[in-house]
């Protein structure tokens, strides 16, 4: 049987057919650019939509109700499935994409999978059309649908994400600037079309209340989507620019007005403690209290300001270089500001370290040459007896030997600068205290003494000569603990927040006057450097080390690590 159309019936359909068509070729094109994430929602709703058309088309020239109603049950999933595709487009392209997960996703085909089974079994329960009446459009018999309450409930859905779709572009107009408010315009007006549409014939207002429009307002959308998304929104793409900062290290900050916080970034977040959602509208000196003033000034030169800044939390008391940068479109007034938070905190202690290192190797220089010119004296003193005795060997014997002692001293001294001369010469590093006791025991005459480590999953942020003040510690301890001592112990624990590490023995100890003589350079019966050189090593990340144990019990030494200067490794 041919079918029968007057001719504006056939532009109708061939209307709808071109439409389709076009449709089609943008669901290939679409699906060819897949890579770019924008084109799998865009793609779903061109799909959608060719479906739309010629399902449409089948309908509206169906002989009878049954192929109508078999038409009509292949369009309303894809129906509904269109406005899900464009409120993806608009999640994507407003940098919104991270509510779209693998469990998220599905949850907005729910309805439209749960409509089409309703029309599918609508004769069971007459829940989405209760009752059919035909109309005669421009020669076309046109089935009417009387609704029921699950198409209304289909509506509300449709709309309603339409209507978020429209909220989250005008939300994204206020919050970007106005270079990227056109490509946003054409996806508004992209969103409106289809809405106003389908409203028309859903009411049915004149000039076609029984001719479904909505497709061809989405053919509408269709081309302002891809005058907008091949045009502007692959050139201009603020998801880009959402995207970096959101992934940036740096903390970022963005003023409007007077310094009224409008966004932060994860890492802002991290860093001021506080979550975006109560940060949004305080004052950006609430958050940074005490900001030098060419940071907060009414304005700001097109090159910004930058200044070194410090925030302190949690005993931690960390630096950071902060760049302010004015937020103007080309030729108008600034709006706002970027802050860029950067952290140089160890920067800054590799700095303080550095300085303190070459002051500390500028005293030491003078303390040794000082010393060794008074062995030198000695040995001269020495050399003039010797030359007086040589006549007598009994004098000769004892002064060859007190030079054979002065040299060995004038060796230690330069076996110490050959250590005390990398003190400081690198930046802290992060170390395990496991291993640099371990490293430590290597090469030691321990003997019948044994040494018991506790186990510590802990690194300390020390000059990388940490390994040295263990094997000092137990240096001294070999040294000065006498026959009595059998055992070396090494434990840490917590104290006020700080980490204690201990190293103790069962030896002879030492005595209450001598505690903090120990730790002067030239104390002690050997060179009187090793214990100096401990405390150096210690101090230059602010680490300290006292003596604590019991004379006759054995020596203790606590090594006392600020909070910010250790981490646990382990669980």
């Amino acid at each position: 049987m041919t079918l029968q159309v007057p001719s504006a019936s056939a532009f109708i359909l061939l209307l709808y057919f071109i439409s389709g068509t076009i449709a089609l070729y943008f669901t290939v094109l679409g699906w060819r650019n897949r890579n770019i994430r924008l084109s799998l929602p865009f793609t779903l709703v061109m799909g959608c939509l060719t479906i739309w058309f010629y399902a449409y088309i089948m309908e509206i020239t169906s002989p009878d109700l049954q192929t109508a109603l078999l038409f009509t049950s292949i369009e309303v999933p894809c129906i509904h499935c269109i406005p899900v595709g464009f409120l993806f487009i608009v999640l994507f392209y407003t940098g919104r994409d991270r509510y779209l997960t693998i469990r998220t996703v599905p949850l907005f085909f729910i309805v439209p999978v749960l409509l089409c089974l309703s029309v599918i079994t609508n004769p069971l329960h007459s829940l989405y059309y209760t009752g059919f009446s035909v109309v005669t459009f421009e020669g076309l018999n046109l089935w009417i649908y009387h609704h029921g309450p699950l198409f209304w409930l289909a509506v509300v859905y449709s709309y309603g994400l339409s209507f978020l779709a429209v909220l989250l572009i005008l939300s994204h107009m206020s919050e970007t600037g106005r270079c990227h408010h056109r490509p946003l315009i054409f996806l508004l007006f992209a969103s409106l079309a289809p809405f106003i549409a389908n409203l028309m014939y859903v009411l049915q207002i004149p000039p076609s209340p029984y001719l479904d429009l909505t497709p061809l307002a989405f053919m509408v959308t269709t081309l302002l989507l891809i005058a907008g998304l091949f045009r502007y929104l692959f050139t201009r793409v603020p998801v880009a620019y959402a995207r970096i900062i959101a992934t940036m290290r740096d903390a970022i900050i963005i003023t409007t007005g007077p310094a009224r916080v409008i966004d932060l970034n994860p890492a802002a977040e991290k860093v001021l403690k506080i979550r975006l959602r109560d940060a949004i509208g305080r004052d950006i000196g609430a958050l940074l209290p005490g900001l030098p003033e060419p940071l907060t000034g009414p304005v700001l030169p097109p090159d910004g300001v930058r200044a070194e800044y410090q925030i302190a939390g949690m005993g931690q008391l960390r630096h950071f270089d902060i760049m302010a940068l004015p937020l103007a479109e080309e030729g108008a007034a600034s709006d706002g500001s970027l802050f860029v938070l950067r952290d140089i905190t160890e920067r800054k202690e590799a700095e303080l370290a550095l300085a303190d290192a070459n002051r500390k190797i500028r005293l030491l220089t003078s303390i040794t040459r000082h010393d060794i010119r008074n062995q030198l004296t000695g040995l001269s003193g020495y050399l003039e007896l010797s030359r007086d005795s040589v006549d007598n060997p009994v004098d000769m014997t004892r002064y060859v030997s007190r030079m054979q002692l002065v040299a060995k001293a004038i060796e230690n001294q330069i076996a110490f600068t050959r250590d005390y001369e990398n003190l400081g010469g690198g930046p802290p590093v992060w170390q395990d205290v496991s291993s640099c006791v371990r490293k430590a025991m290597e090469g030691l005459p321990f003997g019948n003494v044994r040494v018991r480590t506790d186990p510590m999953q802990i690194e300390v942020l020390a000059d990388p000569l940490l390994g040295k003040v263990f094997y000092n510690l137990f240096d001294n301890a070999l040294r000065y603990g006498g026959n009595r001592m059998t055992e070396i112990h090494v434990s840490s624990t917590t104290k006020d927040g700080a980490r204690i590490l201990v190293v103790r023995d069962n030896g002879e100890g030492i005595s209450a006057e001598d505690k903090q003589k120990v730790f002067s350079k030239g104390y002690g019966r050997n060179t009187g450097l090793g214990l100096f050189l401990t405390r150096e090593i210690l101090s230059l990340t602010g680490i300290t080390i006292q003596e604590t144990g019991e004379p006759g019990t054995g020596a203790r030494f606590e090594i006392r690590v600020p909070v910010d200067k250790f981490r646990f490794t382990g669980p």
